[in-house]
């Protein structure tokens, strides 16, 4: 097992636990920490209370858990941090909930059993864009930015939504070395010269990968999913449509 900088401390939990049950051991604890990030006190401490702060930093040191302390300081895991910086792709359906949200059919016509009211605008927009295509799939959908975060009360870890948007979702099949990748993350790296390149040249497109994903029979495929939000259709969309097929071709 790889060492850590400083021995750990055997036998911690005890005094972890008479810190906890001590409101201002908890709130000098969270006051020096946040004073060692900002020296002059300006930055605003972290959304959780000292004590729930106290208990995640625990938590965290005594799990080596490095996603228990950045959701305890950011409200982000480690690979919602990659997301939101653009550096990851976002995973379809995380955690077994639909995003994004598909609108339309194959033919670009919207599905009829939506729980969602699509904007009649948002909708022509698209509708006068809309073609068939070789290489991939194209629809009009409904995503968010998502990231994790403890309760403040129960201390669960609970989903947090924000930055909801309509655009284009372009859906690739993705090439056989990076449905070889064994896991997401060796399949993130295969793809971040792709995610790269989107958002120099489309710094506000997002992206989507998923492993099997698609079910032909017993056997699933990887897809790669390129959102462009909606004020991309507003102008210059073949411009930026060939874009997106130049990086992926390449």
């Amino acid at each position: 097992m790889m060492s850590t900088i400083f021995p750990r401390e055997d036998k911690s939990e005890l005094l972890f636990k008479k810190i906890l049950e001590d409101e201002d051991a908890c709130a000098r604890l969270s006051e020096t920490f946040y004073g060692a990030i900002d020296p002059d006190q300006t930055m605003v401490g972290g959304y959780l209370k000292p004590q729930e702060f106290a208990k995640a930093l625990f938590d965290a040191y005594t799990n080596r858990d490095l996603s228990a302390l950045l959701m305890a300081l950011t409200q982000n895991s480690m690979f919602d941090l990659l997301r939101n910086s653009y550096l990851a792709p976002f995973r379809f359906n995380e955690d077994g909930k639909e995003n994004p949200i598909i609108l339309t059919d194959d033919d670009g016509n919207l599905r009829k059993d939506l729980d969602v009211e699509v904007p009649e605008a948002d909708y022509e927009r698209f509708h006068r864009e809309f073609r068939h295509m070789e290489d991939c799939k194209m629809y009009l959908a409904h995503g968010c930015r998502l990231n994790h975060a403890y309760d403040e009360n129960t201390m669960d870890v609970v989903e947090m939504k924000s930055f909801d948007h309509y655009g284009v979702l372009l859906i690739y099949d993705l090439p056989d070395t990076v449905k070889q990748q064994e896991t997401e993350a060796q399949a993130y790296a295969a793809v971040l010269d792709i995610v790269l390149k989107l958002q120099r040249e489309l710094p506000t497109a997002t992206v989507y990968y998923g492993q099997d994903v698609v079910k032909e029979g017993e056997r699933g495929y990887d897809e790669l999913g390129v959102f462009l939000h909606k004020h991309l259709l507003k102008k210059n969309f073949d411009r930026n449509l060939a874009t997106v097929t130049k990086i992926l071709h390449s």
